[in-house]
């Protein structure tokens, strides 16, 4: 069975060493994740969740039983989008990845071959389960999914609520300021903004108490464009139908 996506957990640790952790005193995000009092979409008897955005971002079981995972990132001017699939019971994979000049290119993977499609081209190459055919669309995609998580490190988070999600209680986070730390100590990343350009900060994130990420907007305004993303996770079992552009006959 696949994990949905080992690239997107790597990002998340990148993160996760980028956004003020480690030892010493609490940043100002952490004292605001831990003392904020809960309202608002809640039943009005809401306890604070220990699950916050960064440590469910840090956290490499996070996406561990995602079955789809569609997400948008916003850089600037341009924006790029991906929609991942997952049939774990069935051992498939489709990756849907749209670049900044609108181009989809598609993976697909199974236990036995893997099928890629050029987006441009419309051409279709085949290779066995072990190939790196589409290597790079499926490096693109899972990166472009989970793009807005780049941003959870920047970005002050404050617990507003709960909600209901597949009938169980998550807990809602939103953010209106950056977070001077977490961007200042970015270890060399380059968020493609200033401080002193950023204009707005709008983000919500809704998490459940086991730490899954059902949905995250980030969006940092700038005087060149919209820097972050947005992205919503499902975790019910799905099953995925062969593509129509893919021909077995042709895979090895």
């Amino acid at each position: 069975m696949r994990k949905l996506t080992v690239v997107l957990v790597a990002a998340m640790i990148l993160l996760a060493g980028c956004s003020g952790g480690g030892g010493g005193a609490a940043s100002p995000t952490e004292d605001s994740e831990m003392n904020a009092t809960a309202t608002g979409t809640g039943n009005g008897n809401s306890t604070l969740s220990d699950i916050t955005p960064r440590s469910a971002v840090s956290d490499d079981n996070t996406f561990s039983s995602a079955t789809e995972i569609d997400g948008t990132w916003y850089n600037g001017s341009q924006q790029s989008s991906a929609l991942i699939r997952n049939d774990t019971s069935n051992d498939r994979k489709l990756t849907e990845y749209t670049d900044e000049s609108g181009t989809t290119s598609e993976l697909y993977t199974t236990e036995d071959y893997v099928a890629v499609r050029n987006g441009t081209t419309g051409d279709v190459q085949y290779g066995g389960p072990d190939s790196f055919i589409g290597a790079g669309i499926g490096i693109s995609g899972s990166f472009t999914a989970g793009g807005a998580l780049f941003y959870v490190g920047v970005v002050e988070w404050e617990q507003t609520g709960t909600t209901t999600v597949d009938g169980e209680q998550a807990t809602v986070y939103e953010s209106d300021s950056l977070n001077e730390t977490g961007l200042n100590t970015g270890q060399g990343i380059n968020y493609g903004f200033e401080q002193s350009e950023v204009q707005s900060v709008d983000g919500e994130m809704v998490i459940s108490s086991e730490g899954q990420i059902h949905s995250a907007t980030i969006e940092i305004e700038t005087q060149d464009g919209t820097y972050g993303g947005e992205m919503s996770a499902e975790y019910g079992d799905i099953t995925l139908t062969k593509p129509a552009w893919v021909d077995e006959s042709e895979a090895p």
